[in-house]
């Protein structure tokens, strides 16, 4: 079945058809949102305990079947809009570039807080609603955003410290360590905003340049004493 929309042009009439799976589809998809709109509000104001898929449904004066069809469950709700948030951080690191690395990580830290104040709402969401949704969403398979996120933080780290022979998953603990400031950071401005007297940017610079010119000084004394010496007879010895 189709119907004709039809379109005016300064010469002729042209009309494209338009199929009923198409007006299907975009029902779909508009009913889908609702349902993701109306479930970020229901977790936001009363936690995830309160989301429940005959709240969503009465919310949006639909029946609890309805729900089902586009979601399986409340968790799944949820973590799509975690999901969703993930996403947009990644995206936002990504766009970090340059050749230094800790130039990049400067970028990053910059960008993380971007991203937390531009969408309070979803980064409470994802981090700082529930516990138990937080736990379900980066533990899910589908998390690659948040685990991509991450990545570009430890490919940093270990850019960073070549050269320096210590333990592996250093430069995990790295990013770790600049990922908690980075949330302290956020959360703190987001909930309790009276707690940071100093600007967050310029704090988060702060903890970034402590983190990578320790990392830098660790390598170069590395790299040091990796160089081969002269003994007094003129012969090059490689240092252990």
């Amino acid at each position: 079945m189709f119907s004709l929309h039809w379109i005016s042009s300064p010469s002729t009439l042209i009309y494209r058809p338009v199929s009923t799976i198409d007006r299907r589809t975009r029902r779909k998809q508009v009913l889908r949102q609702k349902i993701l709109d109306v479930s970020r509000e229901i977790l936001l104001s009363q936690g995830f305990a309160a989301l429940t898929m005959r709240r969503v449904a009465e919310a949006i004066d639909y029946s609890p079947a309805a729900i089902y069809l586009h979601f399986q469950s409340r968790e799944e709700i949820a973590q799509e809009l975690c999901f969703a948030g993930l996403r947009q951080l990644y995206e936002r690191l990504q766009s970090v570039t340059g050749k230094d690395p800790a130039t990049r990580l400067s970028g990053y830290a910059r960008a993380y807080l971007e991203y937390a104040q531009s969408d309070p709402e979803t980064y409470r969401l994802i981090f700082m609603a529930d516990p138990q949704l937080s736990k379900a969403v980066f533990t899910h398979r589908d998390s690659g955003s948040g685990e991509a996120a991450f990545g570009l933080i430890v490919a940093a780290f270990t850019e960073l410290s070549m050269g320096s022979k210590k333990a592996d998953g250093k430069p995990i603990e790295l990013a770790e360590l600049l990922f908690a400031s980075l949330h302290g950071l956020a959360s703190l401005r987001i909930a309790c905003s009276q707690a940071l007297t100093s600007d967050e940017f310029r704090l988060a610079q702060l903890v970034t340049e402590k983190i990578t010119k320790t990392e830098e000084s660790h390598a170069k004394t590395q790299r040091r004493k990796e160089r081969p010496r002269m003994d007094a007879n003129g012969i090059t010895n490689a240092r252990e």
